[in-house]
């Protein structure tokens, strides 16, 4: 298996600084995160009603919207980086971006339908 290591090196290097940015990003809105879900509350569970009443706010949708959008590009990328490594042929280059992307895209539509489905709900 002949691999042309000059196709991916351009993109390999900001590739790789972006996968180091989003991990750092990654972390500190998964601190966030548990922070809001599991230290602020009024019980020692998390309970739905909670979990709604901080969804009106207009800082917990951005929250989960940039958690949402960091998590898809770091997992997304490193996958994609596992698996330019390992194929060689263009088309199958092509077939498995084609699939990752549209496997992104699902995701970022699903997850965006929940986060303002979440800010629509009236607390009753």
């Amino acid at each position: 298996m002949e691999k042309n290591f000059k196709q991916t090196s351009r993109s390999g290097a900001v590739a790789w600084l972006l996968q180091r940015i989003s991990a750092v990003i990654l972390f500190i809105l998964l601190l966030f995160h548990f922070i809001t879900y599991h230290f602020l509350t009024r019980t020692h569970a998390v309970e739905y009603r909670q979990v709604l009443e901080r969804a009106q706010s207009w800082w917990f949708p951005l929250l989960q919207f940039a958690f949402l959008i960091t998590a898809l590009y770091h997992g997304l990328n490193g996958v994609w980086s596992v698996l330019e490594d390992y194929l060689s042929s263009r088309g199958w280059r092509l077939a498995w971006f084609s699939l990752l992307l549209t496997v992104g895209l699902a995701l970022l539509f699903v997850g965006t339908l929940t986060i303002i489905k979440l800010y629509t709900l009236k607390v009753a």
